[in-house]
C-alpha cells in the first residue's frame, strides 16, 4: 500500500538512502562520479536536510513529502511556490526497485490537492536524464523551454517541464 505524507524529522536518513541510490542509479554517465558524490555530500548533508525539514514543518504550506510501501519509505519530493499559483518541483525521487508503481504520480496528485489554487508546476531535467523526462512525459508534463549550464565544470542543458493543472 502506497502512503504519500509530510515529512519529518525521523525521514532525514531515509531521504539521504534514497538520494544515494536514486543519484547513482540516474545520473551515472551523466555527470561525473566525482560530482554526484560532492553534490550529495553538500545538498544532503543532515544540516541542510534538517533546516529543510524544519522549515516545512514551520510552514502553513508543507510542500517536503514522504512516500511509504508498506511502511518503509522510498521516495520523497518537494516543491516551492513560485507564485500564488505556480510552483517549482524541486525534487522527486523514488528508490530504483519501486519505479513505475505509481509512487511519482501520487506525488503529484497530493501536490495538486495540498497546493491549492495551483494551476502550473514545473521542474528542470538534465537533458540526457532520460528516465526523467520520460516520467514527466508520462505524467502529462509538456517541455517548455532550455537553458545551457556550467555547474562545477559539468555542462549540461536543462529542459523545464511543465503541467498546466485545471481543477475540474
Amino acid at each position: 500500500m502506497i502512503t504519500i505524507r509530510f515529512v519529518s524529522n525521523e525521514d532525514i536518513p531515509h531521504i539521504q538512502s534514497i538520494a544515494h541510490d536514486t543519484w547513482t542509479f540516474t545520473y551515472d554517465g551523466i555527470y561525473t562520479k566525482e560530482y554526484i558524490h560532492n553534490f550529495l555530500s553538500r545538498a544532503y548533508s543532515t544540516g541542510n536536510l534538517s533546516r529543510a525539514v524544519e522549515r516545512d514543518l514551520q510552514s502553513p504550506e508543507r510542500n517536503f513529502l514522504i512516500a511509504e510501501f508498506n511502511h518503509e519509505v522510498v521516495g520523497y519530493a518537494q516543491t516551492s511556490r513560485v507564485n500564488d499559483e505556480e510552483f517549482e518541483l524541486l525534487r522527486i525521487y523514488v528508490r530504483p526497485d519501486y519505479h513505475k508503481m505509481g509512487l511519482g504520480k501520487a506525488f503529484i496528485q497530493e501536490y495538486i490537492q495540498v497546493l491549492e489554487p495551483i494551476k502550473k508546476l514545473f521542474a528542470w531535467v538534465a537533458k540526457e536524464n532520460h528516465l526523467g523526462r520520460a516520467f514527466y512525459e508520462k505524467s502529462g508534463f509538456k517541455a517548455v523551454e532550455e537553458k545551457y549550464e556550467n555547474i562545477e565544470g559539468q555542462n549540461k542543458t536543462q529542459i523545464k517541464y511543465e503541467l498546466k493543472i485545471t481543477n475540474e
